[in-house]
């Protein structure tokens, strides 16, 4: 059976950043790398709000993205 470890956390706060020529919301991605494995959802969501606080445009969401190895037993 195969098994999964996480080995990276990836926290991506998106805020408007405007209009594409469409006239759809365009937005911006903001990454941030190297999130301690251990925190929990809470304290990402409070980290990310935080982070989209900072910006001039409005904080549309925000997003985690994790990596794994996974492994044959």
């Amino acid at each position: 059976m195969a098994t999964k470890e996480i080995y990276d956390v990836k926290l991506q706060v998106r805020v408007e950043n405007g209009s594409s020529t469409s006239g759809k919301t365009a937005y911006k991605n903001i990454n941030v790398t190297q999130v301690k494995l251990g925190a929990t959802d809470d304290e990402l969501l409070a980290a990310g709000q935080a982070i989209g606080n900072l910006q001039a445009n409005p904080l549309s969401g925000v997003r985690l993205v994790n990596s794994y190895d996974l492994s044959g037993d």
